[in-house]
């Protein structure tokens, strides 16, 4: 079977997919509704979800959201 282009493609859409789902966890909108809106349109509407979510909802999501580091351990001695 010969190496197509279409193949990278094929490839590449879960990976848009799985981005368009990384995104909205990570970022801020402007009400909790519009996130998980676009959460379950990213999962339940796979490929397409992902293409809708990059071309309309990615300029909605306003900022990171700041997540807590955890602190190191300390050592006591």
């Amino acid at each position: 079977m010969p190496f197509s282009p279409w193949y990278i493609l094929l490839a590449l859409l879960p990976l848009i997919n799985l981005w368009s789902i990384w995104h909205v966890w990570a970022h801020e909108f402007s009400s909790f509704q519009q996130k998980v809106t676009w959460l379950c349109i990213a999962v339940f509407v796979p490929v397409l979800g992902g293409l809708l979510y990059l071309v309309y909802g990615r300029k909605k999501a306003q900022g990171r959201v700041l997540r807590p580091q955890a602190k190191a351990p300390t050592d006591p001695k």
